[in-house]
């Protein structure tokens, strides 16, 4: 019961609203080009979806060393498999053989990137003005002309404030941050959704610059622009990320056991698209098929929330986890 009460419903509320952004931005992704309104959806969740889960990633990493000692165990050796997995579809679905590109696997570059941080964390607090320096690292990262997707680089510097902020709050500053209250976060999403509209219909910008995956250039760009626009981008995502805090609900609602299982979900989810894919491949075919584009998020999630995709994950990684215990305790006895 004590351990009830003392849960943060909002961080399973948010993450769960994190994991659903996730899903339907992969979802339009592919119909996007078909339509404003969903292109500007699109471009709305992805000024703020990322930097927020990136948020409380480092906001649940408080406990420096086990997140280390985890670290290989619980987010490598998944993003090795699900990388090779994700390939060798590629290649049976293409004939392009990409599985020695350095480059993560669509979704899978958060793995490696959370990866990184972790293991980098221990160090990165030593370090005097860690959250300004890495901003501006941030900002410098997108000049570099070429490399930014090999093994998740330029997401990894370009989300590190995201992290180290989550990391530096604790649950007085998030009681802090839910005063802004309701109706004014909620004006603030309306306009958000406004601004992104906008950027949609009048291509202020390719919607891959959010991604910051990419140098400045290849988004049409010059370096000037690059960092005048993440700067914005920053500022916008951090301000968007109070804005949406500030709705989710802070007690339990009867979604809230899905925040356990956003891994689940992350990994498995673009399968589950694939099919989606092939099943409707435009935007607009009728409205049954536009209804059910809308609806899948939800089916997905539904689907993977239950108790077989923890099974499933579990009897595919026990094995792995075991050999790995086995093979650091022979080298390291």
């Amino acid at each position: 019961m004590k351990e009830k009460k003392n849960r943060n419903y909002l961080l399973d509320n948010l993450k769960v609203i994190l994991i659903f952004s996730v899903v339907f931005g992969h979802v339009i992704e592919f119909y996007m080009k078909d339509s404003i309104f969903l292109k500007s959806i699109y471009i709305y969740i992805y000024i703020f979806h990322m930097p927020l889960f990136v948020f409380t990633s480092g906001y649940f990493s408080k406990n420096i060393e086990k997140c280390r000692k985890s670290a290989v165990k619980k987010l490598l050796l998944p993003y090795l498999f699900f990388n090779i997995l994700w390939y060798t579809i590629v290649y049976i679905g293409t004939g392009k053989f990409m599985l020695f590109t350095l480059a993560s696997g669509w979704t899978l570059w958060y793995l490696l990137s959370l990866f990184f941080w972790r293991i980098l964390l221990k160090y990165l607090i030593k370090i005097k003005l860690v959250i300004p320096i890495s901003i501006i690292m941030g900002l410098l990262v997108g000049m570099l002309p070429t490399g930014q997707e090999i093994i998740s680089f330029s997401r990894t510097i370009t989300f590190l404030p995201f992290f180290l902020l989550g990391y530096y709050t604790h649950n007085k500053n998030l009681k802090k941050i839910n005063k802004l209250g309701v109706v004014v976060a909620t004006i603030g999403i309306i306009l958000s959704l406004i601004i992104a509209f906008n950027i949609a219909e009048n291509n202020l910008i390719y919607y891959k610059f959010l991604y910051n995956s990419q140098s400045y250039v290849s988004t049409g760009l010059s370096n000037l622009q690059g960092v005048y626009f993440r700067v914005l981008l920053y500022f916008g995502s951090i301000i968007f990320s109070i804005c949406v805090i500030n709705v989710v609900p802070k007690s339990k609602t009867f979604y809230s056991y899905i925040g356990r299982w956003t891994m689940n979900i992350y990994v498995f989810h673009i399968y589950l698209i694939l099919v989606l894919y092939a099943l409707i491949p435009k935007w607009n075919l009728s409205l049954i098929q536009n209804t059910l584009i809308i609806i899948s998020p939800f089916i997905i999630i539904f689907i993977l929330s239950l108790n077989w995709t923890q099974k499933l994950y579990d009897k595919t990684f026990n094995p792995i986890y075991n050999l790995y215990d086995k093979l650091i305790k022979f080298f390291y006895k």
